[in-house]
């Protein structure tokens, strides 16, 4: 096999085994994923592709990208869970192949495979690599936009920048545009917040460094800070950026907008945009410190080094150590990460997949460091020592906390997942193998830190959510209540999952006002009728419950107190309180 090919096979073996495994065959989790899925298998149903529906509801919290993609794949595989997560997985190794990629242009096929594979080997990005939602396709798109435009303008020797290519800056904008359809305009935003502040800080360099005046003060700074914004604008062609994401992104948002008369339009940009940022929605909130503080635990096992390669990347600019296109790529890891977390830690509304984006730039930045140090090792001492240390304490640490996070979780809504807790011990292998190796052979060492990240990785989000995913109980109850009784007409009781509409495959009557009225009307709205009802809220409403009816079927959802309750009619002879098959309660 030629050379070249090696590190292009050891990318795609490394992160298509890790996605593959952890591509576990269970339900439906998050109440996100179970939405967008049934607006996916709407879209399929129906026909339409244009406008998303919900449970025979206009959908505006998100736009339309991510459901094409997923009803794509369930014109290929079905209607089923592997069908709405294949566009994550396809989408988190795209954006493994752009690190490589940009990490071999700027640096050494080493720098790029360690920053692919650090990237697929995190907790959060495995965990959203198999999650039907946005996020990861957001972050493939915005990741590619953001490093095709920053390769094109990379500074010459002299330090000047180069002016993208309209061909490139017009494939990066159709990106941005794919992207502004997948999440809004923060696809947009997002990315040219980034290359823009990293672009001028060049311009001026380069301008302070043609002048003879790099250590200037403020006034010679202040005197090219104008121009090298021109310079800046020039090199990153932002009119055709704009222009190609318009013809991306206008379409569909001019259909969508036509067919409902803008109410699409009004909640999805004054709601899900602004109300997000101006206000907690559905209880997600947090401090300035959330989104730092959640990432070292979604960007673990790497984040164990991450801010020793934050605080490395930092000086050696400040002091000038590094220079050309290292110091370039350094910078613009920098700012990227800054301007993902930062702008949304800004946002009254936080989530931890919120900064899924920035994810890359982290993956980049530890990549560069752990070479880098790597080699220095190789021909004296590890640089740094003591952080090294600390790192390899905090990655045994954080195997340690796995086992004991899911050993307590067992005891408070996951039973009989004990097993899951295995996988805390191969980080503290993985610890074990690094600090073996750190001395003798240092690059074995951080390829043995790559390996350990995607196997934890790959067994947290697969064998291990399989265990976790037993808890996961109400897909299944919703499908066996309804099994003999599919042309009853389904309804939920003070019970909002989009699970119950996932799984129901058909519209589901919501009863959210509380009104006994409302159940006895349900009742009588239909020949056969089947409602899904707190076990706390049926001693309320039982008085409107007809003769013939009662409890055919129980479940515990996850995290509840009580049980969920299928009040429907009953066959011949059984009692008012009959159990699914006549069984224990489903758990």
């Amino acid at each position: 096999m030629p050379s070249w090919n090696r590190p292009v096979l050891i990318v795609l073996l490394g992160a298509l085994a890790t996605l593959a495994v952890a591509t576990a065959p269970t339900p439906l989790w998050d109440e996100d994923e179970a939405r967008f899925a049934a607006i996916a298998r709407t879209m399929v149903e129906t026909g339409d592709w244009v406008v998303p529906m919900f449970n025979g509801d206009l959908a505006v919290d998100k736009p339309v990208l991510m459901h094409w993609c997923m009803a794509a794949c369930m014109k290929v595989f079905g209607i089923n869970e592997f069908a709405a997560r294949l566009p994550s997985v396809i989408a988190t190794l795209l954006t493994a192949l752009a690190l490589f990629r940009a990490g071999r242009r700027w640096f050494d096929d080493t720098t790029g495979v360690v920053a692919a594979l650090a990237y697929v080997g995190c907790l959060l990005v495995s965990i959203e690599a198999h999650a039907a939602t946005p996020d990861a396709i957001l972050t493939a798109l915005t990741a590619w936009a953001t490093l095709l435009v920053a390769e094109a303008v990379m500074p010459e020797r002299d330090g000047r920048l180069q002016t993208c290519s309209l061909a490139t800056a017009a494939t990066a904008g159709l990106l941005l545009g794919l992207a502004i359809v997948c999440k809004g305009p923060i696809g947009f935003v997002g990315p040219l917040a980034v290359l823009g502040p990293w672009a001028w800080c060049l311009a001026m360099r380069a301008r302070m460094t043609s002048r003879g005046t790099a250590r200037s003060g403020i006034r010679q700074l202040a005197g090219a800070a104008i121009p090298a914004a021109f310079d800046a604008l020039r090199c990153l062609r932002p009119l055709t950026l704009t222009l190609a994401a318009l013809a991306a992104a206008a379409p569909w948002y001019v259909a969508v907008t036509l067919r409902t008369d803008g109410a699409w339009t009004s909640g999805f940009f004054f709601v899900h945009n602004v109300g997000r940022f101006m206000a907690p929605m559905e209880k997600h909130s947090g401090g300035a410190l959330f989104h730092p503080l959640t990432m070292l635990v979604g960007f673990y096992p790497w984040s164990c080094f991450l801010p020793f390669a934050l605080v490395v990347a930092v000086w050696r600019l400040a002091k000038g150590t590094i220079s050309g296109v290292t110091a370039a790529v350094t910078l613009l890891s920098l700012v990227w990460l800054a301007v993902w977390v930062g702008g949304f830690s800004a946002a009254a509304t936080k989530l931890p997949n919120y900064v899924l984006p920035a994810y890359p730039a982290a993956a980049f930045l530890v990549a560069i460091v752990a070479v880098d140090a790597a080699r220095k090792a190789a021909t004296g001492h590890w640089p740094h020592p003591r952080w090294m240390s600390t790192g390899l304490a905090s990655l045994a640490f954080g195997g340690v906390a796995t086992a004991v996070t899911v050993v307590v979780a067992t005891r408070f809504g996951i039973p009989g997942a004990e097993a899951a807790a295995a996988v805390g011990i191969v980080p503290i292998v993985g610890t074990a193998a690094c600090w073996m190796l750190a001395t003798r052979r240092p690059l074995e060492a951080v390829a043995a830190f790559t390996v350990t990240g995607l196997v934890y990785a790959a067994l947290a989000v697969g064998p291990a959510q399989t265990r976790l995913a037993a808890a996961n109980t109400l897909p299944g109850f919703v499908e066996d209540v309804q099994r003999g009784r599919e042309s009853a007409r389904l309804g939920t009781y003070l019970v909002s999952s989009p699970n119950v509409v996932f799984y129901a495959r058909h519209p589901v009557t919501r009863l959210s006002d509380g009104s006994v009225a409302a159940v006895a009307e349900f009742f009588r709205s239909a020949p056969d009728t089947l409602l899904l009802i707190p076990e706390d809220s049926y001693s309320a409403v039982e008085s409107a419950v007809p003769p013939g009816f009662g409890i055919v079927g129980r479940t515990r959802p996850v995290f509840r107190p009580h049980d969920l309750l299928a009040v429907g009619r009953l066959t011949e002879g059984a009692p008012r309180t009959a159990t699914l098959d006549d069984e224990e309660p489903r758990r």
